[in-house]
């Protein structure tokens, strides 16, 4: 049985993107989860990427105050802020005076980090409920390392949808779904998203524009030949 699970809210209990869940199904989900995790000494947060005023506003709005405490809704605020270094403390401010909406996606990973080790848990302990394959996928097994499952109503990649992808653990708002994956994590095979994080990265390092090139001059040289 997991002692911690954390799951998202932006892109999963609350809109983001074009996302927009149903508010009925995502009461009755939670209503389930909360009361599950309390009789099995779960210990149940929420997490967002949002910096603390839009995080806040959308906590009530959505009255997440029925299913979480203040202590345990997770987000983005000054002290978080301040322990960066001084380059990227400037980009992130940069980004919130550009867009006061700007998430901050890596910010699970050192504060699940932190609960562990203040908890003395390990990574077998914990679960994250996400929904981005990128951030909540692919950051997860690089960086606080625990479990992770993607919400299957909304699969993304940095905020944008895109097709499911083998291997990993998914969960949709049918409770039996998470209530497995919190008693039992089952195996899991991660090479499609290493794949799919290759790929990505090899395009952004290569270019459109080479890859462009490199195309048309094979074509050159087939119609030569």
């Amino acid at each position: 049985m997991k002692r911690l699970c954390f799951i998202e809210m932006e892109g999963v209990l609350a809109p983001f993107a074009s996302y927009k869940p149903d508010l009925e199904k995502v009461k009755h989900f939670l209503s389930q989860l909360t009361s599950f995790s309390k009789k099995n000494k779960i210990e149940l947060f929420l997490i967002s990427g949002y910096n603390e005023p839009v995080a806040k506003k959308i906590f009530a709005e959505n009255s997440f105050e029925s299913y979480f405490d203040s202590a345990h809704f997770l987000f983005v605020d000054e002290t978080y802020i301040g322990k960066k270094v001084d380059t990227d403390k400037k980009m992130h401010k940069d980004a919130l005076v550009k867009d006061p909406k700007f998430n901050d996606t890596f910010f699970k990973q050192p504060t699940i980090s932190a609960l562990l080790k203040e908890k003395d848990l390990n990574e077998k302990d914990a679960l994250l409920l996400g929904c981005d394959v990128w951030s909540d996928g692919y950051y997860t097994t690089r960086f606080s390392k625990i479990d992770f499952a993607i919400f299957e109503g909304n699969v993304m990649d940095r905020g944008k949808p895109i097709e499911r992808l083998c291997g990993l653990a998914y969960y949709n708002f049918g409770f039996d779904s998470v209530k497995q994956l919190l008693e039992k994590f089952p195996q899991v095979n991660n090479s499609s998203l290493d794949k799919y994080v290759f790929e990505v990265m090899k395009a952004a390092l290569i270019g459109e524009d080479f890859k462009e090139s490199v195309k048309q001059s094979l074509l050159k040289r087939m119609q030569n030949n």
